[in-house]
């Protein structure tokens, strides 16, 4: 079968439905608290260990600490 023979509307279709089962496509989920503070300048950043909230366990929040990225449990305000 040639691709010309395909009508648009399906082609347009398949295209936005792999696009959705894409992994990032999710919602975001929005936990509690508030990443730590760290206050040292970094001379270097290493391999993040999370992308986003969601790849961490329990309340754990993915945030940037001790010059990388990594699940660390969140202060429950800014004070």
């Amino acid at each position: 079968m040639k691709l010309s023979s395909i009508p648009a509307p399906t082609v347009v279709f398949l295209l936005l439905f792999l696009h959705m089962a894409q992994p990032g496509f999710r919602k975001a989920i929005k936990k509690p608290g508030y990443c730590p503070d760290f206050f040292l300048s970094c001379p270097f950043v290493f391999l993040p260990l999370c992308r986003r909230d969601r790849g961490c366990s329990g309340s754990e929040r993915c945030c940037v600490y001790n010059c990388r990225r990594q699940c660390t449990e969140p202060w429950p305000t800014l004070d």
